[in-house]
């Protein structure tokens, strides 16, 4: 099922906030092209629109968590990069096998749930992070 962007999953850092919602568009573009079976070509071709997107995105996560000195840089990394390898996995099935609705379902799961789950799970804890330095910073 798709979701829509929804201000449930806002973590109150207003560039990652819009970028997190440009994902949710990928997410869709991605499973669209999948499930209409546009043919390998465009179905490729949001595959590496939605790669360009997640390294985008993650480029500009990691800079900010390492500007702000998250405790927890080398696990969120490593989240990151299982991300691009699911993707890694799911471009090489949709290459050798086509598009299907199976793989669109994947997609999606592996797409928009790893997004929600990692933006409720893990994106929080960095803007919670940021948020308790600047408190902490006024306090001084």
């Amino acid at each position: 099922m798709l979701r829509e962007w929804s201000d449930v999953y806002v973590i109150g850092i207003e560039k990652i906030d819009r970028q997190h919602q440009g994902f949710f568009t990928a997410s869709h573009r991605l499973y669209e092209a999948i499930l209409d079976r546009e043919g390998r070509e465009g179905v490729i071709e949001a595959v590496a629109f939605m790669r360009d997107y997640a390294e985008s995105h993650f480029d500009t996560e990691e800079a900010f968590m390492r500007r702000h000195a998250y405790p927890d840089l080398a696990n969120h990394l490593r989240q990151h990069v299982a991300f691009m390898r699911h993707l890694d996995h799911l471009e090489n099935d949709l290459r050798t096998l086509g598009p299907s609705q199976e793989l669109a379902d994947r997609a999606l799961e592996m797409t928009q749930d790893w997004l929600i789950d990692h933006i409720a799970d893990e994106d929080i804890l960095y803007a919670l992070h940021v948020k308790a330095g600047e408190v902490g910073d006024q306090a001084s």
